[in-house]
């Protein structure tokens, strides 16, 4: 196996070595960055939805507190400030109950299914203070509508802030 004073094997080992040590790298540094751009894609992902999931349940939970306040203090006169404000609590609720699903999905993606189990009852919760808010277009027992709407508001916002905890 000499040719001309050397053996082929022995004298290219080193470049044959070099050269099949850098085939595999690029093989599998391909499929490595793929890996860290999934999950740094992921992580983006992640925040967005949540960011995007936060501010719809604080835009209802704000709304629906500021109806609520406008019975506590006596400020419930005015129909066109109720009519506002309960257009708002209108619209974010139908935001949320619009979206449910797809936020459900995300909570699954992202979060797991722990958290998927804490948004169903974030969900039910927001459900019940809907429930509390219909009972005043009913006309009577303001009080009493008031304080079961503060008491499902209160529930809600320890369920929200439990779960938010959990994910972020």
């Amino acid at each position: 196996m000499d040719i001309i004073g050397g053996n082929i094997f022995r004298d290219n080992i080193g470049a044959w070595l070099a050269a099949t040590i850098v085939a595999l790298m690029t093989v599998f540094s391909d499929k490595l960055l793929e890996r860290i751009r999934f999950r740094l894609n992921r992580a983006d992902l992640r925040a967005k939805y949540f960011e995007e999931l936060a501010v719809d349940l604080s835009t209802y939970i704000f709304f629906a507190e500021l109806f609520c306040e406008r019975y506590q203090k006596g400020w419930s006169k005015d129909p066109e400030d109720l009519a506002s404000i309960g257009g708002e609590v209108n619209g974010a609720v139908t935001t949320l109950r619009k979206k449910e699903f797809v936020y459900r999905s995300w909570v699954h993606r992202y979060w797991g299914d722990k958290t998927v189990a804490q948004f169903t009852e974030v969900m039910a919760a927001v459900k019940a203070v809907d429930d509390a808010l219909h009972a005043f277009n009913d006309e009577g027992e303001e009080d009493k509508k008031t304080i079961a709407l503060a008491k499902e508001l209160d529930k809600l916002r320890a369920t929200a802030e439990r779960w938010m905890v959990q994910t972020s």
